[in-house]
């Protein structure tokens, strides 16, 4: 039973310097016919006997890209598709990604009339200097007239994301960027760090010393910065990079992390269903082709199974504040959390990075800001 749909849309006006995502420039053309390659897609995979719980789904997530690029009517096309061969719960979230120089009332509207309620922007800094040296295409007042019209336009839960450590940046600027989030009284936020992912413009710019970034240190109180700031404003931390006022917590996001079905559907999306992964055909034309074929369009299936599936379904309950719960851990693996798994992560509690309180395993504050190493020990 699926839980959640994902839907991505990989058009883009321009594709960021650090994007690693499924994304494309300049193909816009092919919207009408990758808007009705995806509703086959949804109907194909209902066809073939997926099925949501009785209730209908829990969230329906529109990611790229920039979903906001396509026309409201496109969009509401999707999800009235979804609705139609899934059903959606009541209260159910749908989220749409916005770019917020793609953005105005009229759209947001018709968008809010028409079933989303949850709208999540890329702000990523308050200063244009980062933000043209990132590769976005809006400007910080974009972002200010955006948030204003979402809010306009009637949405009552709205996410931002804010990123930290990026070349050149500097704690005061990072921390205007964290006030001037703030101040607009998000329902939700994520803020990260720059990652230099491989075959993106950052990757090749560092690798030939024109990227510099801030030193690890200064990385760290950057986040625990964020952390302050955040937790000030009353947002409450629920994963790593994750903030919310109490009752806001992403449901696609929290679907992700305790590794419930999700089917996902456009090119390149990613599915997680019945233990198996798949992932679409990443072309958005090749996408199109196979489903107006006939075909489910996956390309890559991956089964986990044993002590690799154990380790991954660890990791992602560890990314949650929650923690993961032993008892129901047990359950659900058949083994012992401890017994697979304590000699490995024996350095990560004794350096305080992992602690254990009742029934529960959980990061410590050290512990998020050191998950990468965490997990490492589990694989």
């Amino acid at each position: 039973m699926i839980q959640g749909l994902y839907i991505h849309i990989p058009f883009c006006e321009r594709r960021c310097h650090y994007c690693d995502f499924n994304t494309y420039e300049g193909m816009t053309d092919l919207v009408p016919a990758y808007v009705q390659a995806v509703s086959a897609d949804i109907r194909l995979c209902a066809e073939k006997g997926m099925q949501a719980p009785p209730g209908g789904l829990r969230s329906v997530y529109f990611g790229g890209g920039t979903p906001s690029l396509l026309d409201p009517g496109d969009l509401l096309t999707l999800l009235r598709g979804a609705k139609a061969d899934f059903g959606l719960a009541p209260g159910a979230e749908v989220t749409v990604e916005v770019n917020p120089g793609t953005a105005d009332v009229k759209k947001l509207a018709l968008l809010r009339r028409g079933g989303f309620n949850r709208v999540s922007f890329g702000f990523q800094a308050a200063q244009d200097e980062h933000l043209e040296a990132l590769g976005r295409v809006h400007t910080a007042a974009q972002s200010d007239l955006a948030w204003t019209a979402a809010r306009e336009a009637g949405f009552d839960n709205m996410s931002l994301d804010l990123m930290f450590g990026l070349s050149r940046q500097t704690l005061p600027q990072w921390r205007e960027s964290l006030e001037w989030g703030l101040a607009r009284r998000p329902e939700h936020v994520s803020f990260y760090g720059l990652t230099v992912e491989p075959g993106t413009p950052f990757h090749v710019w560092a690798g030939q010393g024109r990227l510099p970034l801030p030193e690890e240190e200064l990385q760290a109180t950057m986040y625990e910065l964020g952390l302050a700031q955040l937790g000030e404003a009353g947002l409450r931390q629920y994963e790593i990079s994750n903030f919310s006022v109490e009752g806001r917590e992403s449901v696609h996001n929290r679907l992700y992390w305790r590794n419930e079905d999700t089917l996902g559907v456009g090119a390149g999306a990613w599915s997680y269903v019945e233990g198996e992964r798949s992932g679409r055909v990443r072309w958005p034309k090749a996408y199109i082709e196979a489903v107006s074929e006939g075909r489910l369009p996956k390309s890559e299936v991956e089964r986990l199974s044993g002590r690799s599936a154990r380790a991954e379904a660890a990791q992602l309950k560890l990314r949650m504040n929650e923690g993961l719960h032993l008892g129901a851990w047990l359950f659900s693996q058949g083994c012992g959390f401890f017994e697979e798994f304590g000699a490995a992560l024996a350095p990560a509690f004794s350096a305080a990075c992992l602690e254990r309180s009742g029934e529960s395993v959980r990061l410590t504050a050290k512990g998020r800001l050191l998950s990468n190493e965490v997990f490492m020990a589990l694989l």
